[in-house]
This record gives structure tokens, sequence and C-alpha cells, in this order.
């Protein structure tokens, strides 16, 4: 066990005894505000094992490709065919983005419709989520898929539709034929 779940549940039972020693061995409107005050504690406890486990198990039924992180990432950047940045889109303060074209009502968070390559991009291509500290593309059955160039070996990884695969800063997204830095 981790020693955050350790500390977590010593002090759950301590909060426990504390509650049955009142219960037993203190009289009158004490023994009442001991246990109202060490069960709210114990609650309080209860809650942050729960959410700092929470944080730690990756979705159900995803599987994921884990590579070692190499930096925080911040922002995804269109890059052109000569390696140089065309446009950026911060993803401080993000959850999800929405990778493709603006087209009639559909927004996407990350419009590739200046792009040269926009032809490639579906409406909706794929989607940028960041759950437990690390951001995840998905592909979402696109036409022309979603692959992974990781900075870490240099190698191209094609993504099967609805499979997260972890991002560091320094990989490149193949959307289509669109190339998106992270950084």
């Amino acid at each position: 066990m981790k020693l955050r779940r350790i500390v977590d549940f010593l002090l759950m039972l301590v909060g426990s005894a504390i509650i049955l020693v009142s219960y037993f061995y203190v009289d009158g409107q004490l023994r009442w505000i001991i246990i109202t005050v060490s069960g709210t504690l114990l609650l309080i406890f209860l809650i942050i094992a729960i959410r700092d486990e929470s944080r730690v198990l990756p979705r159900v039924g995803a599987p994921i490709l884990h590579l070692p992180p190499t930096a925080k990432v911040t922002e995804v950047v269109l890059l052109n065919e000569e390696d140089q940045p065309l446009a950026t889109w911060p993803l401080y303060g993000k959850v999800s983005m929405v990778i493709g074209r603006d087209v009639g009502e559909n927004q996407a968070d990350i419009n590739l419709n200046s792009s040269t390559y926009a032809s490639t991009v579906d409406v909706e291509h794929a989607v940028l989520n960041y759950t437990g500290g690390t951001w995840y593309v998905e592909d979402l059955a696109s036409k022309n898929g979603v692959s992974v160039q990781t900075k870490k070996d240099g190698r191209k990884y094609r993504l099967a539709s609805f499979q997260p695969c972890k991002l560091d800063s320094g990989d490149i997204i193949h959307v289509g034929l669109v190339r998106l830095l992270i950084r």
C-alpha cells in the first residue's frame, strides 16, 4: 500500500476509536460533542481517501499507451511542412478539446479549417482529454485516422478508435495529414 493510503486508513481508524471510547466512557453532552466532531473528521478523511484513489485509477475499459513523462503539456501547435508554427491553442484550464473543423453549427475547439490539409480532417476527428494530470488523445472513428509520433523514440503509432493515448511534451499528433505539436 502507498504511504498516503496507510495514513488515511490510520486516521479513519483513530477517528472510529475516539467515537467508540466517547460513546462508552464519556457521559452527558460532552459525549455527543466528541462523537459529532470525530464523526465529521472521519467522514472528511474518508472522502479525501476516496478522491485520492479515484485520481489514480484509469478509466474502465480503455487501454492506454503509457510512456514515461517528459514535461508538462501546456499547448497545441499547428505545424506547417517546414515545422514552423501556424497557430497555437493553450490547454491551461481546459479538460477536453475537440479537434476538427468548424462546419455550420459544429464548432471544434481546435479548428483545423485553415490548415493546408483541412480536407483530410473530419468535423469531429479527435478529442484531447485531461485526467489525472495528463493529456490523452482519442480518435473519434475518423476516416483518415490519428497517429502519435513520440518524442521519446520518434516512432509513429496509429491509434485505434476510442482508445486513449497518453501525450507528452514534444509528441506530434497526426490528424489526417495535419501535424499538431504538443508542448
